[in-house]
């Protein structure tokens, strides 16, 4: 996750007001605060309940889809699938390369409760799942495992990034892998992903964006 650059939601932090400062048109946001806002956002439930009007979006839009033996659906895995909010939080809301491997190796990152409903809803239609995460090869045993220890039991593949495409940017490496399984014949009917990134280039379907305020990927 090398274009991985932190920030916490406020701090696009800047609101016009009167302030004390050299310039008079913008405020800064104490940091402290802004990471007090995000924490509530996510622990008043607020997080969820705009999770929920998404996914019955999507449920709804996808009801009407001519659907056929091919379609498929493609799922980000962090903050889409799996939740990464507890430990983020315990470092600060910050990022440590190191650490993060770590908390990855674990395997323990509990499922996102409405992306979950989606995938039962999928599961049900005999729409086909696949997983597409920027995680790094060496983390593929562990994420699968997280995922089936989750509920997501059943999917197609679970793809992950190789060493010769450590270096490509996450929109990159996403658009070549969707294009691949277009080639492969798949339909890909919708994209489930927490960052632009997951979507840009085309070939997504209909584009399901769950909200991340923890991190932004370039």
């Amino acid at each position: 996750m090398k274009s991985l650059r932190i920030y916490i939601t406020i701090l696009f932090a800047f609101f016009v007001a009167g302030c004390a400062t050299t310039d008079k048109t913008f405020q800064i946001i104490n940091l402290g605060t802004a990471k007090k806002v995000v924490q509530e956002y996510y622990e008043s439930g607020a997080y969820d309940r705009e999770c929920s009007k998404i996914i019955d979006a999507a449920i709804s839009y996808l009801n009407k889809v001519k659907l056929n033996e091919k379609s498929v659906v493609v799922f980000d895995i962090d903050e889409t699938a799996l939740s990464n909010y507890q430990y983020t939080k315990e470092i600060g809301f910050g990022y440590i390369y190191i650490s993060w491997s770590d908390w990855q190796k674990k395997g323990i990152a509990p499922a996102i409760k409405n992306t979950k409903r989606f995938y039962d809803y999928l599961i049900s239609k005999k729409i086909h799942v696949v997983f597409l995460t920027g995680r790094e090869a060496e983390m593929r045993d562990v994420t699968k495992r997280n995922l089936v220890e989750q509920g997501f039991t059943k999917f197609d593949t679970l793809i992950v990034r190789s060493e010769a495409e450590r270096n490509l940017s996450a929109a990159a490496f996403k658009l070549q892998k969707r294009n691949e399984l277009v080639k492969n014949g798949y339909d890909i009917i919708a994209s489930v992903g927490d960052q632009q990134s997951d979507f840009d280039g085309g070939n997504t379907g209909y584009e399901i964006k769950l909200p991340n305020y923890l991190y932004l990927l370039d």
